[in-house]
């Protein structure tokens, strides 16, 4: 559900502290793994007595409906990842409640991402995103975010302006201020999320998102791969759609790996499972049990 992952460059960003030795993950473009892989390893941790995830995947073709119109208030999707097949997190992302912005009817969505307390001993991780998505367009009216990943922290605000075509950036930490050009179709890390879940999304070719992320808007792919019906360990089986995102954006996550979203073929589009092949091992991302019994 970094997170369904800010397209990030390499450095120190505006209005973020990251000390220079904090590991790798300080500079895994940060859009693309929340727009692909909501929760893949800073989501999960059910105990370790869980076991492995594990899927069986049967090439399969079907019919499948249309996607519900609309959010669904009250949904909370909650994940469990993996690194290796260790539970390494746990997060969710839900729909909180309709407020107005500005005048404008919007869902509130908030997102957070926790380590565990095996990996909070080298590597905390604590996460709070929210986004509020305007109920008429779905396009982003404000965007949060609160973010510690090991000595990385970024705190910021950003606000959309769509007769100005103009998204301003401020940051929490250094009061730091920047206007950024935008696309009248534009999302964010959130909105981009269930502007995927919510449209019709064509088999036969990829669907491309503009993504703002970190003071720039990126141009996101999703290419579909196939259909099939996926089984998940305790889950059951379930008919899915196979996309792989692409960002166009120079990274070295991006130069070195490789990420395979599972979404359910029924009219809730929920993201069931995540696989990314990175530098530092795999990863996985699975819905939970809980998760998958809403309606």
């Amino acid at each position: 559900m970094k997170e369904w992952s800010s397209l990030i460059t390499l450095g120190n960003k505006r209005g973020a502290v990251r000390n220079p030795r904090a590991g790798p993950w300080g500079i895994v473009p940060r859009a693309f793994v929340f727009l692909t892989a909501w929760s893949v390893w800073s989501w999960g941790a059910s105990a370790l007595a869980e076991g492995r995830e594990e899927i069986d995947v049967k090439p399969e073709v079907f019919e499948i409906p249309a996607p519900r119109p609309r959010p669904v208030v009250g949904e909370r999707l909650s994940f469990h990842g993996r690194w290796f097949g260790i539970p390494v997190g746990h997060g969710w992302i839900e729909v909180r409640e309709i407020i107005e912005v500005e005048g404008r009817r919007a869902y509130f969505v908030e997102a957070q991402g926790h380590s565990n307390e095996v990996l909070s001993a080298f590597y905390p991780i604590h996460d709070v995103i929210r986004s509020s998505i305007e109920v008429d367009t779905l396009r982003p009216l404000r965007f949060e975010k609160h973010q510690q990943e090991g000595h990385y922290r970024a705190e910021e605000i950003v606000t959309f302006d769509y007769e100005r075509l103009t998204a301003t950036y401020r940051s929490l930490l250094n009061q730091s201020v920047k206007e950024v050009p935008i696309p009248a179709d534009v999302q964010d890390l959130l909105s981009a999320f269930y502007w995927l879940r919510t449209h019709p999304l064509d088999l036969n070719d990829p669907t491309s998102l503009q993504v703002y992320s970190d003071e720039k808007v990126y141009r996101v792919e999703v290419k579909p791969l196939m259909t099939l019906k996926l089984e998940l360990r305790r889950r059951g089986t379930f008919p899915c759609m196979l996309f792989e995102p692409i960002a166009e954006f120079k990274g070295v996550f991006v130069r070195r790996g490789r990420v395979w979203l599972y979404l359910s073929a029924d009219e809730r589009r929920l993201p069931l499972y995540v696989r990314i092949s990175t530098p530092w091992g795999p990863m996985t991302g699975v819905l939970d049990r809980e998760s998958l019994s809403q309606q």
